[in-house]
C-alpha cells in the first residue's frame, strides 16, 4: 500500500498565484477595449496565450510518514501509524487504548482456556472407580 504525499502551497507560491490571477484579470479587462478600438476592421486582434507559470518552492516541505505494522501481541492486528516529519505520532489506528484492551481480552481467554484444560484433567481423574 502506498500513499503519495500531498503537496502544499507555501506563502511565496500563494503570492505568485495571486499575481498571476491579477495579470489575467487586467488582460481580460483590457481585451474588450482593444476590440472596440477597431470597430470596422473585421478582424479580431491577435491575443497571445498566457504562458504557463511554474511554481518552484525554495524549500521543500517536510513529508509525513505512514507506517503499517502487525501487532503480534494483539492477535496480529494491523496497526497504521501516521507520523510527522520529526517522528512524532499524529494518529494511530486502532489507538493504543484499543490495542491494550485487545491484549487484555486475549490474556483473559488464554487464562480461561488453561483453567478449563486443568479442570477437565482433574475431573477425568476423579471419576475413576477402582472396581467397586
Amino acid at each position: 500500500m502506498s500513499i503519495n504525499p500531498v503537496q502544499g502551497m507555501g506563502p511565496a507560491a500563494e503570492e505568485t498565484l495571486a499575481e498571476a490571477n491579477l495579470r489575467r484579470a487586467q488582460a481580460a479587462s483590457s481585451a474588450p477595449a482593444a476590440i472596440s478600438a477597431q470597430p470596422g476592421s473585421g478582424r479580431l486582434p491577435e491575443q497571445s496565450a498566457p504562458k504557463p507559470q511554474t511554481i518552484s518552492f525554495a524549500t521543500e516541505m517536510p513529508q509525513d510518514e505512514v507506517e503499517v505494522q502487525r501487532d503480534s501481541e494483539a492477535n496480529d492486528e494491523i496497526v497504521i501509524k501516521y507520523m510527522d516529519h520529526s517522528g512524532n505520532l499524529i494518529l494511530q489506528v486502532p489507538s493504543s487504548q484499543v490495542l491494550g484492551m485487545v491484549r487484555a481480552i486475549d490474556q483473559d481467554f488464554q487464562r480461561e482456556e488453561k483453567v478449563r484444560a486443568n479442570g477437565s484433567e482433574t475431573s477425568s481423574e476423579g471419576g475413576k472407580t477402582h472396581g467397586h
